[in-house]
């Protein structure tokens, strides 16, 4: 592989790593290198190798193992046309539209939830809170995301929904990359989390939304 110039830096290691799974160098199954060797093959930051690592998994063609490495798991593509497109937006891209749909999926679970979305929202949150005081990463982040597709599916839109789980199929595929991360998104906020459950079971649309948007400030601080 060559090194890269400092131009679109993520996009051109993808484009190698990717190249490098497609070739014949490596069988399905096989260990990639890890991320140190990657730096110093493609002269690169630790950040650009994750991003495109991260890339990786949504495309379908690597999973992380944590505490063990990369792996070859597709030679193609997967996902639906719309994975596809998110696949193809850069990290401002998919970030707005997170904040989008957070922000009025929060809203409507408020105006349209039931006292079974509420049972299945709360369930959530205590197994979120009980794994972080355990301090059970993997299992806290998973539930994160649990609750915040409960929280979805109690807006009762169907194509939010829809939209909402292929987004949340894919952080699923990267859980372990999220692991990794050097910056903590979900840190310091669990009165944020109780206080956008409340305004959801007060039926307080506006409160809810202004919850997550103090959650999506919180998660874009560095």
């Amino acid at each position: 592989m060559n090194k890269v110039s400092k131009q679109n830096l993520v996009d051109q290691v993808l484009v190698q790593l990717q190249n490098m799974i497609q070739s014949e160098t490596y069988s399905l199954g096989d260990k990639l290198p890890s991320e140190t060797e990657l730096m110093k093959l493609l002269d690169v930051g630790r950040s650009t190798i994750r991003e495109a690592i991260k890339t990786l998994v949504y495309m379908g063609l690597v999973e992380v193992r944590q505490g063990d490495g990369t792996y070859i798991r597709s030679y193609q593509l997967t996902g639906d046309p719309f994975e596809a497109k998110l696949l193809k937006a850069d990290g401002q891209e998919m970030n707005e539209v997170i904040q989008i749909l957070d922000i009025q999926i929060s809203g409507l679970a408020a105006q349209r939830r039931t006292e079974e979305d509420l049972e299945k929202i709360s369930r959530h949150l205590e197994k979120r809170n009980q794994y972080l005081t355990e301090g059970n990463i993997p299992k806290y982040l998973q539930s994160d995301l649990d609750f915040h597709y409960a929280i979805c599916e109690a807006s009762h839109n169907s194509v939010l929904i829809d939209m909402y789980t292929s987004i949340h199929q894919l952080f699923n595929q990267m859980l372990d990359v999220l692991i990794q991360d050097e910056k903590d998104y979900y840190k310091e906020n669990n009165d944020v989390h109780k206080n956008l459950y409340q305004a959801i079971i007060k039926q307080n649309p506006e409160e809810a939304k202004m919850w997550a948007e103090v959650n999506i400030k919180l998660r874009n601080t560095p």
